[in-house]
């Protein structure tokens, strides 16, 4: 037998496990215990319920990074517009502060990794659903999980992996990762037209004193 024959067979022994198991289908010096949850690189710091709800990824020095530079530009622009109209001036608060606490929330919250509820997920598969064996994790995961490489993990509907978040985009973030999106969507643009305008004033006050 050829080697590409071999990994066709092993590939037939993966689709033919059982998933009814409730055992880990492998063990190694990483998962030696039945009952024991791999996290990756992850790291899980709050939990709820025997789940995580705030898990911090392996690129967390890009996500304080970021958050310093967001923190700096939101509070630079509020120094600025401290003898501006109080609405401007709150309202800039208001934007920044929106921006901050969207970023905050999407680069803590679990993304949805996957391996955390594996009783459940092997106990209710059932031959009619689409599922995968992960090598790595050692565990039967719906079709719609991905094992992703950076965080060394599987997430429940994968989107991408954010660096800049420190970890995945996944069902646990996505909807908090597009409100971010939107938040600096709207910080960016009230910024940049407040400050087109104060420019524009500027240049009329010169061209009157002339």
């Amino acid at each position: 037998m050829n080697q590409k024959e071999r990994h066709q067979k092993e590939d037939e022994d993966d689709s033919a496990l059982n998933i009814s198991s409730t055992e880990p289908l492998e063990l190694d010096d990483q998962y030696t215990k039945p009952k024991s949850i791999f996290w990756g690189k992850c790291h899980p710091m709050i939990f709820r319920k025997g789940k995580p709800t705030i898990v911090i990824g392996p690129h967390w020095p890009l996500f304080i990074c970021a958050f310093l530079l967001f923190f700096f530009i939101g509070g630079l622009f509020i120094i600025i517009r401290f003898n501006e109209n109080p609405l401007i001036f709150y309202t800039t608060i208001l934007v920044g502060i929106n921006q901050c606490v969207s970023y905050i929330i999407v680069s803590l919250i679990n993304p949805g990794v996957a391996n955390v509820e594996r009783n459940d997920n092997e106990k209710n598969q059932d031959n009619s659903q689409k599922t995968w064996y992960c090598k790595v994790c050692k565990l039967i995961q719906a079709k719609e999980t991905q094992h992703c490489l950076d965080c060394d993990i599987c997430i429940y509907e994968f989107d991408h992996h954010c660096p800049w978040t420190g970890k995945c985009i996944g069902k646990g973030n996505i909807k908090q990762f597009y409100y971010f999106i939107l938040s600096t969507i709207v910080f960016i643009i009230f910024n940049l037209v407040l400050t087109l305008l104060k420019i524009k004033e500027q240049e009329s006050k010169m061209q009157k004193q002339q």
